[in-house]
């Protein structure tokens, strides 16, 4: 079992592996309404190269974030969320993806790796003054209906 890292980038030489991550996922179709809410609402992701770095870029976003997580064997990423400030106290993860050998039924599953996603997320947005509330756009089941505030206890 490899060690996960969280970081704000993704190196160039594992874009094809980002791709399939943010793109192709094997796990998109249970949830695939969310996702096509998510575009409609936000626009749709897009991998920027910044040097010898990959971010995600998204047009509704101008200051979207991504956090990748990273398996330290390979360096190709495993999972990523993509957020942004709505307001003073709000954060939303607008996308978020993980592979399906980390996804409920893979072979890695029992490593949670969405939950310690989150928490990375709500860790580092802890940082930010005035963050009280983080939402998760993929929430429900359709992503039409309203979606739930996850306060800081919830994720610890």
């Amino acid at each position: 079992m490899s060690k996960i890292e969280f970081k704000s980038h993704v190196p160039v030489a594992h874009k094809a592996a980002l791709e399939a991550l943010l793109f192709f996922n094997d796990c998109q179709e249970r949830v695939s309404a969310c996702i096509a809410d998510a575009i409609e609402k936000f626009g749709a992701p897009e991998i920027v190269a910044d040097r010898d770095r990959l971010r995600i870029h998204m047009k509704g976003l101008p200051e979207v974030q991504s956090l990748f997580a990273i398996d330290m064997d390979t360096g190709r990423p495993v999972g990523v969320a993509v957020y942004a400030r709505q307001d003073v106290e709000h954060v939303t993860v607008v996308h978020i993806g993980i592979t399906s050998e980390f996804a409920s039924g893979g072979r890695r599953a029992n490593e949670q790796l969405l939950l310690k996603l989150l928490r990375e997320v709500r860790r580092s947005t802890r940082r930010v003054k005035g963050i009280r509330t983080m939402d998760l756009f993929y929430a429900t089941a359709t992503g039409r209906a309203a979606v739930p505030r996850v306060s800081a206890k919830a994720l610890m």
